[in-house]
């Protein structure tokens, strides 16, 4: 499976919702968006077949005072740590094939850890969609949006956006990496 499994990898930046209200003042960047200004965010997606895909995400980010966590300003800064795993399926399945862009769907459950909640561990059950738009063969970006519901008291539920650079490899893990050879008829030059 390893071997003969094409591995996309996703490295990027996330930025944590968790004002209390997750699906209220969605763009308030300034009192709700939690983001730190490089990458912390690392996910591997396996492809199984027909569409299917599993995917393991890791995120690390960090509140700052001043901003509104779970209707609460804070005056401190407190970790956020997340680990998720998602089952995700290629809407181009049922659209049919657009070579370089790819709509997907993707659910599943995860660890979040937040030193500023009550519980401050919790698992979460995610849902939520996304597309890649594929620049070369093997290499594009990625933006997702996931809502995560709380499975516990005491902590609120949470939107998860991340946008970030991915890469396939051609064959899976041992294997060479793909070429970034062009694919796509609106990158081809006209001879």
């Amino acid at each position: 499976f390893f071997k003969k499994t094409p591995f996309t990898f996703n490295l990027g930046g996330h930025v944590v919702d968790d004002d209390g209200q997750p699906f209220n003042n969605l763009f308030n960047v300034a009192e709700s968006w939690n983001f730190l200004p490089y990458p912390t965010r690392l996910a591997v997606d396996g492809y199984f077949q027909k569409g299917w895909s599993f995917q393991m995400e890791f995120a690390y980010t960090q509140y700052k005072s001043g901003k509104t966590i779970q209707n609460s300003e804070i005056t401190g800064t407190y970790t956020f740590f997340s680990v998720d795993g998602h089952v995700k399926y290629d809407l181009n399945e049922l659209i049919g094939d657009t070579h370089w862009f790819d709509p997907y769907v993707a659910g599943g459950y995860g660890y979040t850890m937040r030193t500023v909640a009550t519980n401050k561990n919790t698992g979460t059950a995610n849902l939520g969609l996304g597309f890649k738009i594929w620049v070369y063969q093997n290499l594009g970006f990625n933006a997702h949006t996931i809502a995560k519901f709380a499975m516990q008291e005491g902590t609120s539920n949470y939107l998860h956006h991340s946008v970030g650079i991915v890469y396939r490899f051609e064959y899976g893990m041992g294997n060479r990496p793909g070429k970034l050879g062009r694919r796509y008829t609106f990158l081809k030059t006209v001879k």
